[in-house]
């Protein structure tokens, strides 16, 4: 074999080693994820004052009354 042959050899098998690789990446370090989607860090922090500042006050019986409440300036 020459030594083209050789290099165009070894150049296929590292970028299927390569490829693999990135299979396995992302097999191991998938993370999980919320499948619901994440919320953005003002809303959680805005609820979790307004839980602490006035306790559970209001009972939601629709999801519109609670983001009703959430969305108010109060």
């Amino acid at each position: 074999m020459t030594t083209a042959t050789l290099v165009k050899k070894l150049s296929k098998q590292v970028e299927t080693l390569q490829r693999d690789m990135q299979s396995i990446k992302k097999v191991v370090f998938a993370l999980p994820r919320d499948p619901e989607g994440e919320y953005r860090p003002s809303f959680v922090k805005k609820v979790l004052r307004r839980m602490n500042a006035r306790g559970p006050f209001y009972r939601f019986t629709t999801k519109e009354t609670f983001l009703k409440h959430v969305r108010s300036s109060k």
